[in-house]
């Protein structure tokens, strides 16, 4: 039996919703609220050029580059467009390269299910 009652009928309303929530997709800009004081820290000490980028924001991007196949140019240009939105420098792509490439983050633990929702923090 169907959710209605009836064999072989359906909610075709809550069908359509759950379809709609699958293209859902969550960007979390929480870093922009640590960026000073993640900076400050960063830079703290440190000898040479100050770093410009958080290490929050880089994990973010990276996160970015590994979901979408995002190239690095190709995500050079995806946040100058999403800084028309969102109170964010874009980073040039070879400093995109290099930050990310020190990271050490494995995807796959990074992501963890709640509830239908799959939720992906850097």
């Amino acid at each position: 039996m169907g959710k209605c009652g009836k064999k072989g009928e359906r909610d075709w309303r809550e069908v359509d919703e759950r379809l709609v929530k699958r293209g859902e997709f969550y960007l979390s800009f929480e870093f922009l609220e640590k960026w000073e004081g993640e900076l400050e820290k960063m830079n703290q000490g440190k000898r040479g050029r100050p770093f410009r980028f958080p290490g929050a924001f880089i994990e973010w991007a990276a996160l970015i580059h590994v979901l979408f196949f995002m190239p690095y140019r190709q995500m050079e240009g995806f946040l100058k467009a999403l800084s028309g939105f969102v109170e964010i420098e874009a980073a040039h792509y070879t400093t995109l390269y290099k930050r990310i490439q020190l990271l050490d983050l494995d995807l796959l633990s990074s992501i963890g299910e709640v509830g239908d929702d799959l939720v992906i923090c850097p």
